[in-house]
């Protein structure tokens, strides 16, 4: 199998991971369908490139079934269940960019901090705020930590994201992971007010807050911000260099 065929795979096997997020509050035959499409995708990939991420994202997919079926009795590993998705989807696009045979153009970074920190840094921060996220939205953290996470991680993205775009020569492909990383943001950004807002408005009622579309639809681009983050940070690790390193 071509390495275009496995970078293929590699990218129907993160859409596939973004559609299990977002079916799994609701359960049902979507649900079965597009896990198993996505256990599917990932066994071609484990079989084929042989890498550890590509194993260690079966095993994630297991242990995430396994999880699955304990969210409704246990808080502690529902947290566990949701922190899995985006780690899983965020392994997913380190595969796909493993398997790219394409390429950008190499550019120099005199800036500070250097951009290549900044973007290694943006995966762990989002993780941490999915982290938080998952523990507010199960009750074992209030609003505040989550909010303030959510305040570094979009300052961070946002600093990262733009400092790419405005780097002298930057190729297309950076510059257009870094569009697709800040136009996700600010969408997870809204949906995530959107929903607190209507979960406040459910409490004050006095109804029982189900899961909404727009509370799911924060945890889908929360997932797919830290996915892109990965990408980005790969790509500036391999693109972008300090200037004493692309005058030598």
């Amino acid at each position: 199998m071509g390495k275009e065929t496995v970078f293929r795979l590699a990218v129907l096997a993160v859409a596939a991971a973004a559609g299990v997020i977002a079916t799994g509050p609701t359960g049902g035959k979507p649900h079965l369908v597009v896990s198993a499409l996505l256990a599917l995708l990932l066994l071609v990939l484990a079989g084929w490139m042989r890498q550890k991420a590509a194993y260690l994202s079966v095993l994630l997919f297991v242990v995430s079934g396994g999880t699955g079926r304990l969210v409704k009795t246990n808080a502690a590993v529902a947290v566990l269940h949701e922190v899995i998705g985006p780690v899983l989807l965020s392994l997913l696009c380190l595969l796909a960019v493993t398997a790219w045979t394409g390429s950008d153009a190499e550019v120099e970074d005199a800036g500070s901090p250097p951009l290549r920190s900044l973007a290694r840094w943006a995966p762990l921060v989002i993780a941490m705020q999915v982290i938080l996220g998952a523990f507010y939205r199960h009750g074992f953290l209030g609003i505040s930590l989550h909010v303030l996470g959510a305040m570094l991680a979009g300052a961070l993205i946002m600093f990262a994201g733009i400092s790419v775009m405005i780097l002298p020569g930057v190729g297309p492909v950076l510059r257009r992971v870094s569009w697709a990383l800040l136009t996700v943001t600010v969408l997870q950004f809204f949906f995530g007010i959107y929903a607190y807002l209507s979960r406040i408005a459910a409490e004050e009622a006095g109804v029982t807050a189900g899961v909404s579309h727009v509370a799911v639809s924060h945890i889908v681009t929360g997932g797919l911000t830290m996915g892109l983050s990965v990408v980005l940070s790969l790509l500036v690790n391999r693109y972008v260099r300090p200037s004493e390193a692309v005058a030598a």
